[in-house]
């Protein structure tokens, strides 16, 4: 090539980077676990910019005050004022080329925030970089200065050709959507549906490599199968080993998983794990892409509500399971005990009855991610429910036509996702059921996702060959409606149902539990209720902020059930067809 056309070549090349918005984070600052970003920008024409940091990240409906974190913001000779508790302002009047920088405390062992030492960093891009707004959809360009000795940059992020640990993304969200893994990591890689996958263990812990790359490619293998395609050029699995704790979190080409560390060898917690990543996994579809329309584009400055998290949430759930029976990690009669305790947990909750599947949707933001100990009386959880009306929805599309909700899926995706390049609305969702169907879906959607009307299991699943029956009908339990705590030799009331003999006798959360008829106790509440018949009266000795009481408690019949899911019909073509 001749070195005039290099020249123009490499001019045109520096033009294109300029006009982007360039990131740099160095880690400096580590030891103390600070983690360092500069943004250099072009403000040509601009009297000022507003330097904005998230309050929420998208997969996690709580306001997390991210800025918390940031200090030491400047500009150089730039003037910035902080103006609200989210929002610096740059005056950039007469300026072109600005470098703004901070420094941001990270501290967090989880899938939703970010940490750094000198052995490692995670950094949940979300928390860790602000964004300045009007340039969101710029190109952005990362680049990353690891700290001495980290062998490991991880990002599901395109890499440039520059020299060093660069990236480029089209816009902030995506940005945003990116976390980062950076230290010294065990790693491995398969592929699925032609993408390449990389596993990434962070932190130490007893799993055995070679099994997890067989598990989830298994898990990923079926469920490109079901949904036609992967949607990514590349994708990772970020597994976070820690001490104790657990979650996870989904994004657009990636995922984080948190993993106690010496649980792998525990086959229940190990499937429990798979059951996640499976969750976590079905998310590169469902949420990340096939989205209620008012999940993207993201408002990172304020809560964004929808009435359809239970479409995000309960039916990945449902399809997590799903997909392990289908991989073979739990036979039928596993996974119907599965369903059964999903709906035991459901029909044992109180708020089943106060709030609808749609009301939990709309208010996670104050109801499931800041719960209290009455959220059990008047609250549901839309990935408990959500699970339960995804089986049943799938087993009524099942029962009235050839198709099933493996269909609905895939035709969202292409008719929304690739076609339409938006989210949907639940009349539209409801729409694709119907004519998935073949029949009004209306109904199903007023009884079981906009109201808190009983559940009717029974004649869903007697289309299917299956026994629903209570273990607990003809038993006569008795019950104080009292959830304790012993710890330290005291015991403590946790939580009350609604409408229980511990209601009337006067017992609240918090109260220390004494004495029961005089004698001391020495163990949970609960455990005393054995010994006891319905109708019997007890005296309780409870003592609350420091004051003595006594109160009589009259034990009632334990409303509790205990479903269960049997086959009583081998040969039924719908369950053939479903769990074949």
């Amino acid at each position: 090539m001749h070195k005039n056309i290099v020249a123009i070549s490499l001019f045109a090349l520096l033009s294109i980077r300029t006009m982007a918005t360039n990131y740099t984070v160095s880690f400096d600052k580590v030891k103390a676990h600070y983690v360092t970003v500069a943004i250099q920008f072009d403000a040509a024409g601009k009297d000022f910019v507003d330097f904005k940091v998230p309050v929420w990240t998208p997969g996690s409906y709580k306001v997390r005050e991210f800025s918390k974190g940031y200090e030491n913001v400047e500009a150089g000779e730039a003037k910035v004022i902080r103006t609200n508790k989210n929002t610096w302002r740059i005056d950039t009047k007469d300026k072109r080329m600005l470098t703004l920088r901070y420094d941001v405390y990270c501290f967090a062992i989880s899938a939703r925030e970010s940490y750094a030492d000198e052995n490692y960093a995670f950094l949940h891009s979300v928390s860790a970089f602000g964004y300045l707004e009007g340039f969101e959809q710029e190109e952005i360009v990362l680049k990353i200065v690891p700290y001495s000795g980290w062998q490991n940059v991880e990002v599901a992020l395109p890499q440039s050709k520059a020299m060093g640990y660069v990236f480029t993304c089209k816009n902030y969200d995506l940005l945003a959507d990116s976390p980062i893994a950076l230290g010294t990591f065990d790693a491995t890689e398969y592929s699925s549906g032609g993408t390449p996958h990389k596993i990434v263990m962070i932190g130490k812990g007893n799993y055995d490599l070679k099994i997890i790359q067989k598990d989830f490619k298994k898990i990923s293998d079926s469920q490109v199968a079901m949904m036609g395609e992967h949607p990514s050029d590349r994708y990772i699995h970020f597994i976070y080993n820690v001490g104790s704790g657990g979650g996870g979190l989904e994004h657009l080409n990636c995922q984080t998983s948190v993993m106690p560390r010496w649980n792998y060898t525990n086959p229940g917690r190990y499937r429990g794990f798979l059951g996640l990543i499976a969750h976590e996994y079905f998310h590169l579809w469902n949420v990340k892409r096939i989205r209620p329309i008012q999940l993207g584009p993201f408002n990172y400055n304020t809560e964004v509500y929808t009435d359809m998290l239970w479409i995000a949430e309960g039916i990945t759930s449902y399809y997590d399971d799903l997909t392990l029976y289908r991989i073979g990690k739990m036979d039928r009669r596993e996974y119907l005990g599965v369903i059964s305790s999903q709906i035991n947990r459901l029909e044992n909750s109180p708020g089943k009855d106060v709030m609808s599947l749609a009301h939990s949707s709309m208010l996670t933001w104050v109801k499931a991610y800041l719960p209290n100990e009455e959220s059990m009386n008047q609250t549901v959880s839309y990935y408990n429910k959500g699970m339960i009306a995804a089986a049943m929805l799938d087993l009524e599309i099942r029962a009235n036509s050839e198709s099933c909700l493996d269909d609905v899926m895939t035709h969202l995706y292409k008719e929304y996702y690739k076609k339409r390049n938006r989210g949907f609305t639940h009349a539209e969702f409801i729409a694709v059921c119907t004519k998935i169907a073949g029949k009004d879906m209306q109904t199903f959607f007023d009884d079981v996702i906009f109201s808190t009307k009983p559940l009717d299991y029974t004649s869903i699943f007697s289309q299917y060959g299956l026994d629903f029956k209570d273990a607990n009908a003809d038993k006569t339990i008795p019950w104080s409606g009292v959830i304790s705590k012993h710890r330290d030799g005291v015991t403590t009331v946790s939580s009350i149902y609604s409408g229980s003999p511990a209601v009337e006798a006067g017992l609240s959360v918090n109260d220390e539990i004494v004495a029961i008829n005089g004698w001391r106790v020495s163990d949970k509440l609960e455990t005393y209720d054995a010994k006891y018949s319905v109708n019997d009266i007890v005296e309780i000795t409870y003592a609350r902020d420091g004051k003595m009481y006594t109160s009589n408690l009259v034990y009632l019949k334990s409303p509790k059930v205990s479903y269960q899911l049997t086959v009583v019909d081998e040969e039924n073509s719908l369950l053939k067809n479903w769990l074949n």
